[in-house]
């Protein structure tokens, strides 16, 4: 089965800070997640549980909470990748040039928020792609993971379904470098 970019704008979005309407588009980004890996749509029922018995207030409330407040779980993969050395700022220059060359809004995040990652894979060329999941989203998804598996947060479950299309992704061009 070959990965549909579109998933990862998807899970961009799914990712990205909860604003107005997010309730009423979740659906549809997690049905686009589903359509590409059911497992991975599984993945995501706690997700869309707690967004069925919680305001979109909680989830913001969650989402500063978890990954505004804590470097452990920073959605900024270049802070998991390189902390705060020298090569994070070139990490962000270049992920800065990408969004750039890619025509994706930047808003108001650093440039290596996953949600803009995840963004660049949707757009990028297959091999980059490939190399960014596996050697950058990879890593940095598993170290927050790490961080949040001891709450019980809904956005485990996000972050989860990230690393199973990112798997698929892996799997799908194994070689192909």
């Amino acid at each position: 089965m070959s990965v549909d970019r579109k998933v990862y704008d998807a899970l961009s979005r799914l990712i990205g800070y909860p604003r107005a309407g997010f309730d009423e588009a979740c659906e549809e980004w997690v049905s686009v997640v589903r359509e590409q890996s059911p497992r991975a749509g599984e993945i995501l029922s706690p997700f869309l549980s707690f967004l069925s018995e919680h305001s979109v207030e909680k989830l913001e409330e969650y989402y500063t909470r978890t990954f505004d407040n804590s470097q452990s779980a920073a959605l900024e993969i270049g802070w998991h990748l390189f902390g705060e050395s020298y090569e994070r700022g070139a990490h962000l220059v270049h992920m800065r040039s990408l969004l750039r060359e890619l025509d994706i809004e930047e808003g108001g995040e650093l440039p290596d928020h996953l949600s803009s990652v995840l963004a660049i894979l949707a757009r990028c060329d297959a091999p980059l792609a490939r190399k960014m999941a596996e050697q950058m989203v990879e890593p940095s998804v598993k170290k927050i993971c790490i961080s949040l598996a001891a709450d019980q947060n809904p956005y485990e479950s996000v972050l989860d379904a990230v690393l199973e299309i990112i798997n698929l992704h892996v799997q799908e061009t194994n070689g192909c470098i």
